[in-house]
């Protein structure tokens, strides 16, 4: 009998996953869905937070919740093509 090949699957990330650690903890969150993200919005945080600036800092926030949700939907769309192509 011939052997079925095994193909290894990469896991989704998870969206809701993304955006509460976006929510509670801000660019730190932000690992979870984009390594490069997180760490630039870390360093911007760590500047605007020596603003005392509340509307910079609440921008960062944000920032890191919308960019979250993109990196996650964009990684899943990116592994959603290349598992069908298979």
């Amino acid at each position: 009998m011939s052997e079925v090949p095994k193909i290894a699957v990469l896991p989704f990330k998870n969206l809701a996953v993304a955006l509460l650690f976006s929510v509670f903890l801000g660019p730190v969150g932000l690992l979870y869905a984009s390594t490069v993200g997180g760490i630039v919005m870390i360093i911007l945080g760590a500047i605007m937070v020596n603003s005392l600036l509340p509307v910079p800092i609440i921008l960062v926030w944000v920032t890191s919740c919308v960019w979250s949700v993109v990196a996650v939907n964009r990684y899943n769309k990116r592994h959603l093509l290349m598992q069908c192509s298979r």
